[in-house]
């Protein structure tokens, strides 16, 4: 019974990476558009609270573009057949857009910040685990330079107004759950879809 324990936490926990076929990099397909649907959302949400509600125009700027690079992700996988250079151009459009919408609204104090816990796990649905442990470091780095920036007295003052303040905390509570429980879902299916796939003739 010992000796099953450790067979199934060492091949479980720590497996190796499943080796993708047609069938899986089909599915991963599905997923892009979906999480680019779903992301893109909150995205577009955000560059217009920037353009209505933040009073300097750079962050709305930065906004649409880091939006627009971010929808070309699915077409950046048909042109390159790249599951990972699709991957990078989604979040990190949504890490630029991230750290720029806190520096704006409150720098380390903003609570857009939290988003950045969702980039390594776009990353390792849509990739593998390697992929997935480089965006938490990434990230992990992101929120410390933004911290090290207040600390320095180098971020401005918010210029968010209270209702674009609102709509933000709005779009981050309501945003969060409904990523992480579709997420949740996409996990379970990828997961179910790796033990059941139909072989290849």
């Amino acid at each position: 019974m010992e000796q099953e324990e450790q067979i199934l936490w060492g091949t479980t926990l720590f497996s190796l990476d499943v080796k993708e076929d047609k069938h899986v990099r089909h599915y991963k397909w599905r997923l892009l558009v979906l999480i680019t649907l779903l992301t893109g959302l909150l995205m577009w949400t955000y560059s217009f609270i920037s353009l209505f509600f933040v009073e300097n125009p750079t962050l709305a700027q930065i906004g649409f573009a880091c939006s627009i690079m971010h929808a070309f992700s699915p077409l950046i996988y048909r042109w390159s057949r790249s599951m990972a250079l699709a991957a990078y151009s989604m979040v990190t459009s949504g890490m630029i857009f991230q750290f720029s919408f806190s520096y704006f609204t409150g720098g380390f104090f903003s609570p857009t910040l939290i988003w950045f816990a969702v980039l390594p796990l776009i990353v390792g649905l849509l990739t593998t685990r390697a992929h997935a442990i480089l965006w938490t470091f990434l990230s992990v780095g992101a929120y410390m330079l933004m911290f090290l920036l207040q600390s320095k007295g180098l971020v401005p003052e918010s210029s968010i107004s209270e209702l674009g303040r609102t709509l933000a905390q709005f779009m981050i509570g309501l945003g969060l759950i409904g990523l992480v429980g579709g997420f949740t879902v996409f996990f379970l299916e990828l997961a179910y879809f790796y033990h059941h796939k139909p072989k290849d003739s």
